[in-house]
């Protein structure tokens, strides 16, 4: 069996805050990378880093938060040291959207989006 096709990292499916359900109602499952970027998805939300990146209209303040969130992701023991990159999208002159790319040790790379709303909100989702 080859790395993908074993389900070493197993978790259930949070879409929206909630758990997401089958036709059925019954809970979906996420494995191995899927999993691993939804558990980096939720650190970087619990550290609030990306939070008072937001906010923040200088941008060498706005890199120390990418650092810090840089950190809070290669704290995960899947991910290589080393390996993750976060950076400003800019997109027709605005700013709010940010990529994040890393290597897992198991599972290739993973890449994550974040956006910031009008309301002042924001996802962070596989990108």
């Amino acid at each position: 069996m080859t790395p993908q096709t074993v389900k070493k990292y197993v978790d259930l499916k949070i879409v929206d805050d909630d758990l997401a359900l089958n036709s059925d109602g019954i809970p979906e499952m996420v494995c191995n990378v899927e999993s691993i970027v939804q558990d980096v998805c939720h650190a970087v939300r619990e550290s609030g880093h990306l939070v008072l990146m937001i906010g923040e209209r200088n941008s060498e303040k706005r890199g120390l938060q990418m650092q810090k969130i840089i950190i809070v992701v290669e704290d995960d023991e899947r991910i290589i040291p080393g390996t993750v990159a976060m950076y400003e999208m800019f997109i027709q002159g605005t700013v709010g959207r940010w990529g994040l790319t890393g290597n897992t040790y198991e599972f290739g790379n993973i890449n994550l989006k974040a956006e910031s709303k009008v309301d002042g909100s924001y996802t962070i989702k596989s990108g």
